[in-house]
């Protein structure tokens, strides 16, 4: 072999080296960590989101926060979510106050409660539905059955059709965003228009309690969020009209409300990215969307 076919031969192989050594450089430039962009790792694998989360408030929220921040800790795990529930003024002043980074809520705020500090995160459109134990056999109730019911003018299910039974309401406490927007929209309770609510009535502070004392008490009638609904209550036509997420959607069913994330501020990090979780497609739609209008359907 000559010299210059050594040299080329030596200068090919040299080639090949360099350029390899290149790819490998390359490829491990690539998968250095960066958590804050949730960059790849070493193992080419994402890194996703770190950081801690706190969330509080209402307990219409509190399934789906608890599912979001499972499933957002398995996609990222070195994120922590911690998911309380309390009520939404609960959530609300605690988000202002800056004891957690998210208030969870199924209202509005109020305006004593609006500084314009406070961001809204829209996360879904809900239900409420007006429910009774099993054994009570009314179906439908009109919208001036319900307030009489509620404030005490009603007191027996035979007056709106049923057997005879003594009526036992149940409602939310104070802190509660659903009682809130029953009392709004269904009893049509303002500071212009004060309307008390029956002595009697039970009260509870959750959803799931709210369903528990139903579905065990005889002739109870309360309400509860859509999401809670299952086959040891029954919901009840209102005005004729049954709660579906389609009627809710197309504003037949007039009890709905939204379901909201407040922060205090644009979120950033880690909150920015449970946020995002939430409102991605893929959580709408498979899980907010088995029990709510997700609020990328709107």
């Amino acid at each position: 072999m000559t010299r210059l076919k050594r040299l080329k031969g030596i200068g090919i192989l040299t080639g090949v080296l360099v350029l390899l050594l290149a790819i490998g450089l390359l490829a491990a430039g690539c998968g250095e960590s960066d958590s804050k962009n949730g960059t790849t790792s070493e193992e080419g694998k994402s890194s996703g989101v770190s950081g801690k989360v706190t969330c509080s408030g209402s307990t219409t929220v509190l399934p789906i926060a608890e599912e979001a921040a499972s499933m957002f800790m398995d996609e990222n795990p070195d994120a922590e979510v911690e998911v309380q529930g309390g009520g939404s003024s609960t959530g609300i002043s605690q988000v202002k106050e800056g004891v957690v980074d998210i208030g969870n809520a199924s209202r509005d705020l109020k305006d004593e409660e609006d500084d314009g500090s406070i961001v809204d995160h829209k996360i879904a459109l809900d239900i409420i539905c007006i429910a009774v134990n099993p054994g009570v056999g009314v179906d439908n109730l009109t919208r001036d059955q319900v307030k009489g019911i509620f404030t005490g003018a009603i007191t027996n299910w035979s007056e709106v059709g049923g057997a005879d039974g003594q009526i036992t309401v149940v409602i939310r406490d104070a802190a509660s965003g659903t009682r809130e927007i029953f009392d709004e929209k269904a009893l049509e309770i303002s500071d212009d228009n004060p309307v008390e609510l029956t002595g009697s009535a039970m009260e509870t502070n959750s959803n799931g309690i709210m369903r528990e004392t139903v579905a065990s008490t005889p002739n109870s009638i309360g309400y509860i969020s859509f999401g809670y609904l299952d086959d040891t209550i029954k919901a009840v036509n209102y005005e004729g009209v049954t709660p579906t997420i389609e009627t809710a959607k197309d504003g037949s069913y007039p009890l709905s409300r939204y379901l909201h994330m407040f922060t205090n501020g644009e979120p950033e990090g880690a909150v920015k990215g449970f946020i995002e979780f939430v409102m991605s497609d893929e959580f709408q739609n498979d899980v907010v969307g088995e029990d709510y209008i997700p609020i990328t359907k709107l």
